[in-house]
């Protein structure tokens, strides 16, 4: 069955170039947020590019997924087309391809009347593809957000606009000060229907802040060298930890957690740390994986009382409303939009709270 046959919604259409400008976001031309180190290396990845040699090679990998990083900008352009080229052209059958190597686009003012507007569909099994996800007959000045992709890289990306059309600066955020969120597969986007979707950039509409997203699927594992590499980020406003669901055995956790927490204390001596245990999970994988909860509130709880009063826990096993994994997650473990949603939901007062101190 060739579904775009039947539903010309699902299809592609030919996108008309003729009239647009070409713009490269590593010429300066758009504000480019949460990918840490693009003003400087301008590449579209998590980590420097020195970190390739401290970092497992699994870290690495993940860390070139460009996750949690978005385009900012003002135009009174009636249509906007991304042309884009990924690191890799297999199809992940894991998630929606739309979120793992697609754009989505936010329209209106942050925290006013920005809203969801369309998405940038990849081509499958393909590394480059051209799509229009803007286009309106009436021409006037307009803030946007591209979110780029969950989990793929980002080689090259082209934003076209109208040529008559005028690029400006987007509303500035409230605060200039990121919010750093290191973590797993969930932090990193799995599985949510496209990148708008992931709690970090629902939250980053919310609170109108950066987040900087360093969620590595599958190795959230508390690494050290992470912690170094994460120590070098300028003036945050808060550190998350969201790592519990990736931290192997309570003996790993002991050994390691502590000493990461301990590095990103002496680097950010007043800032606010969060630490989240992990959200309700399915039976099936309470055999697979242990439950490091205890032992994660164990640790805050013992450099609270050696002083640290600016380190704090949430309990997320109890961020789904009547705990109920089964409509909010695809698996029993990675959300669905719905269960990121909820997932912002129950941080969005936690974060307001600790960043008003």
């Amino acid at each position: 069955m060739d579904v775009k046959k039947l539903d010309r919604y699902m299809s592609r259409t030919e996108i008309d170039c003729s009239n647009l400008e070409f713009f490269d976001p590593r010429n300066g031309d758009f504000v480019v947020e949460g990918l840490y180190w693009f003003n400087s290396e301008k590449r579209y990845q998590r980590l420097p590019q020195n970190a390739e040699k401290m970092v497992t090679a699994p870290v690495w990998t993940l860390s070139r997924c460009t996750t949690g990083g978005q385009i900012r900008f003002a135009t009174d352009s009636r249509r906007i087309v991304i042309s884009a080229k990924t690191t890799d052209g297999k199809i992940n059958v894991t998630m929606a391809e739309i979120a793992r190597s697609g754009f989505d686009l936010y329209c209106g003012t942050p925290g006013v009347d920005e809203e969801f507007w369309n998405t940038a569909w990849p081509v499958p099994g393909a590394l480059e593809y051209t799509d229009e996800i803007f286009n309106v007959p009436e021409k006037q000045m307009r803030n946007f957000r591209i979110n780029f992709p969950l989990y793929n890289g980002v080689e090259e990306l082209f934003i076209g606009l109208e040529k008559d059309s005028t690029l400006l600066p987007p509303v500035p955020l409230k605060c200039k000060k990121p919010i750093v969120v290191y973590g797993t597969s969930i932090t990193q986007g799995g599985c949510a229907s496209r990148p708008g979707s992931v709690y970090t950039n629902i939250l980053s509409r919310a609170l109108e802040m950066e987040f900087l997203n360093f969620g590595f699927s599958g190795n959230g594992q508390n690494h050290l060298e992470v912690a170094e590499i994460l120590s070098e980020i300028q003036d945050p406003a808060m550190f998350i930890m969201d790592s519990e669901a990736n931290s192997v055995s309570a003996e790993l956790v002991n050994e390691r957690v502590p000493l990461f927490l301990d590095i990103i204390r002496k680097a950010y001596p007043e800032i606010p740390i969060l630490v989240v245990s992990k959200i309700p999970y399915g039976k099936r994988y309470a055999i697979e994986l242990p439950s490091l909860k205890a032992e994660f509130r164990a640790i805050v709880e013992q450099k609270r009382s050696a002083g640290d009063k600016n380190i704090h826990f949430v309990d997320g096993s109890n961020f789904f409303e009547r705990n109920d994994y089964s409509e909010n997650t695809v698996d029993g473990a990675h959300p669905t939009d719905r269960g990121f949603a909820q997932i912002a939901k129950a941080l969005e007062p936690v974060l307001r709270q600790l960043l008003e101190q």
